[in-house]
């Protein structure tokens, strides 16, 4: 029976909980059509630079978030393939959490099936699961990003529109 390996990453945004759940469903909206998983090779290999990158196919979908008594909100499932044996499928969920009236935590937990069996698991041990970690953290820097971006954006368009009741 194969073994299912799990991982976890967390980041804290600057975004309000209230609005990191939109902006988190439009970043994988457009990531549906087209994106890639990136490894920073250095967080492999000290002395290598560059990233080591491959197109994956990834759907995600939005449900209740039912480990969070307090308030109802979402959670995002999220799944890839890379279309080939060498990465496996990923399944993972992006949970937010309120960390103050102006940050986010985003925890993303994922887990996912060695490849080729008893060597898979071998090298899953030894550094499949560094990639897959330093995956993961990628992947949710750039989620951050794009909802830090937006709140930015925002923000500047907010301040620059003119305050009711003045005059022109």
């Amino acid at each position: 029976m194969p073994v299912i390996s799990r991982v976890s990453v967390e980041r804290l945004v600057q975004v309000p909980f209230a609005i990191a759940h939109d902006y988190a469903e439009d970043f994988f909206r457009a990531a549906e059509r087209n994106i890639e998983v990136r490894v920073p090779l250095r967080d492999l290999f000290w002395a290598v630079r560059g990233k080591f990158r491959r197109p994956v196919r990834l759907v995600f979908s939005r449900h209740p978030d039912e480990t969070d008594e307090g308030r109802a909100h979402d959670e995002m499932r999220i799944a890839w393939t890379a279309g080939t044996r060498l990465f496996p499928h990923f399944h993972g969920t992006l949970r937010l959490r309120i960390d103050s009236v102006e940050s986010t935590l985003l925890t993303l937990e994922g887990s996912y099936r060695a490849p080729f069996g008893a060597p898979g698991l071998l090298f899953d041990r030894v550094l499949g699961r560094r990639i897959a970690r330093t995956t993961m953290r990628e992947l949710l820097e750039r989620v951050a990003l794009a909802l830090e971006r937006r709140e930015l954006d925002y923000r500047a368009e907010d301040a620059a529109r003119p305050a009711s009741g003045s005059r022109a």
